[in-house]
């Protein structure tokens, strides 16, 4: 009886196996093992066991015990040892030889092929059973240890795709598939801090929909309520009588029967909570606490990265929309800057149309006379459509596209548009253009308007009149398309050098102070630097480097 109370102590009432030849041994170990509580089964030939064996192992209850002897008609006793380790369907099966082979030859024998003990028969009862206990006890302890390295592989693959993804409705996906592998539960519900309101939102179902879906976490008690207010787990296998249990918060009414609960707790803030209902096959276990709180500790991480990922996204987008805006109001204030020299552009030509027109609608004028006045006509308006269209295409908002420019074609365009600007301010233009120059990639309104921002600050600052000198350049690595602007005005001090590229400084009463700031970052987006040298006296020289794309 001590030892039925020890093996019910233990709940280790194994179902075993006698291979035996012998009739009265194995009914006299039957009794002994059945007041134990074990369940036990009876083979009397190798090949019976063998048969046994496969079929039992292969239903939901194997046999977890063959206590066999060596001696038994057809097969051994070895060869049923070699058959069973060999065959991954029966090796679960653990191995007690009992013989009366005493040899120590027998027994290394035995134990050598794979058998889990050897006991020489005759054997005291409360040594089998003892041996079985220990048996059992390792037997246990190794599926605990298997049970706990699967959960830790799917604990371990959640979180990396947890962790792997940036998308808030992606994480929250990952981590409800995560919780249904690991801990499955009838039904389940997470919470988030909504900033907005101030308060947890219910977010996501594990199973089913939760009545509260989309709502603020009620304020009345609940485990839930609990679990955020105190950054505690909760679990109780009986809910009902769970003072802070709330069949409308908890659960999905009072049928509900047990709650784990766990905060999600992001550097010693609780941000959210993860709870389950009525865990499948069982009551919840300390065990479960431990395995969701670990999850819960990768969920809340990655939904603080998915959260601040959004925000900086969102920042991003904003900051480009204010850049363009930004970059377009100083395109309005280049046109500004120039607009008396484009009045004058756009007004001669359409003068010449006037007067061509007026002598061509002159009675008695020669046929030819009329033919070269309408042509002149003609040719203005193709002048004025051009000197339009460059405007337009200056003028007209970025779409943002990267393509390969041509840097002469640009630079040319941004003289062209400054050209009655540098006529009526007196200033030469002399341009060297680099042969065989590489396109590199960027936006082509945008770099046009670098280069027109400095061809008019070069005007501004030679009221007098003087000399402009522009260039493209590739570097002798090839590496580099250099484009340098060189005026012969007054120059510029260190100190104004030092602070030329930051927003609202100028050197003109009436300037704004953002154009070559907003060059400077136009540049740095297109992978390129903006410099600038001078001496006061001997005039300034701007160059931009743009980068030449990798073959």
């Amino acid at each position: 009886m001590q030892a039925h109370s020890a093996m019910a102590e233990d709940r280790q009432l194994p179902r075993v196996l006698i291979a035996d030849d012998d009739p009265q041994i194995a009914g006299l170990i039957r009794e002994v093992l059945e007041l134990t509580g074990c369940e036990v089964l009876e083979a009397r030939s190798g090949e019976e066991t063998l048969e046994l064996l496969r079929r039992e192992n292969a239903s939901d209850r194997p046999v977890d015990v063959l206590l066999l002897d060596i001696l038994m008609p057809g097969i051994s006793g070895y060869e049923v040892i070699s058959r069973v380790k060999s065959d991954p369907l029966l090796a679960t099966t653990s191995i007690i030889v009992t013989t009366a082979l005493t040899s120590i030859t027998d027994k290394t024998l035995g134990l050598g092929m794979g058998a889990d003990d050897y006991l020489t028969k005759p054997f005291d009862p409360r040594e089998l059973v003892a041996r079985i206990q220990v048996i059992m006890r390792i037997r246990n302890t190794e599926q605990v240890l298997r049970q706990r390295n699967r959960e830790l592989a799917i604990l371990t693959e959640v979180s990396r795709t947890i962790i792997s993804s940036l998308d808030l409705e992606e994480v929250l996906r990952a981590a409800m598939e995560g919780v249904r592998r690991i801990l499955p539960a009838a039904a389940g519900v997470l919470v988030l801090m909504d900033e907005e309101a101030g308060d947890m939102t219910f977010y996501r179902s594990v199973a089913g929909t939760h009545p509260l879906m989309g709502r603020p976490l009620p304020m009345e008690r609940s485990i839930i309520r609990h679990v955020v207010t105190t950054g505690q787990p909760y679990l109780t296998n009986d809910a009902p009588r769970d003072p802070l249990f709330s069949p409308q918060v908890d659960g999905w009414g009072p049928q509900t029967r047990s709650v784990l609960c766990v905060p999600l707790i992001v550097r010693e803030q609780v941000v959210g909570a993860l709870e389950l209902a009525d865990k499948v096959g069982g009551p919840f276990t300390e065990t479960d606490r431990d395995l969701l709180q670990t999850l819960a500790g990768s969920v809340a991480v990655a939904v603080e990265n998915a959260q601040l990922y959004a925000e900086v996204n969102d920042y991003a987008r904003a900051l480009e929309r204010s850049q363009a805006q930004l970059i377009q109001a100083e395109k309005m204030a280049a046109i500004g800057r120039l607009a008396a020299s484009i009045a004058h552009e756009i007004n001669n030509p359409l003068q010449a149309i006037h007067n061509t027109i007026h002598l061509a609608m002159t009675d008695r004028l020669p046929a030819e006379k009329r033919g070269e006045y309408l042509g002149m006509a003609q040719r203005e308006v193709e002048r004025l459509i051009e000197i339009v269209q460059r405007m337009l295409e200056f003028y007209r908002p970025s779409k943002g596209g990267i393509i390969p420019v041509d840097v002469n074609r640009l630079l040319q365009d941004a003289l062209a548009i400054a050209d009655k600007r540098l006529q009526h301010g007196s200033v030469r233009v002399s341009a060297r253009f680099a042969e065989k120059l590489p396109p590199i990639l960027g936006v082509p309104d945008q770099l046009t308007q670098v280069f027109l921002n400095i061809i008019i600050n070069a005007v501004e600052a030679m009221p007098e009149g003087g000399e402009l000198r522009v260039g493209t350049l590739l570097t002798e690595d090839q590496r580099w398309v250099l484009v340098a602007f060189r005026d012969s005005g007054p120059g510029l001090t260190a100190e104004q050098m030092a602070h030329i590229f930051e927003p609202f400084y100028t050197t003109k009463p009436s300037g704004t102070g953002l154009g070559l700031a907003i060059s400077y970052g136009i540049v740095e987006r297109h992978g390129g630097t903006i410099e600038v040298s001078s001496q006061p006296g001997q005039g300034a020289t701007f160059v931009v480097r743009l980068p030449v794309p990798l073959p």
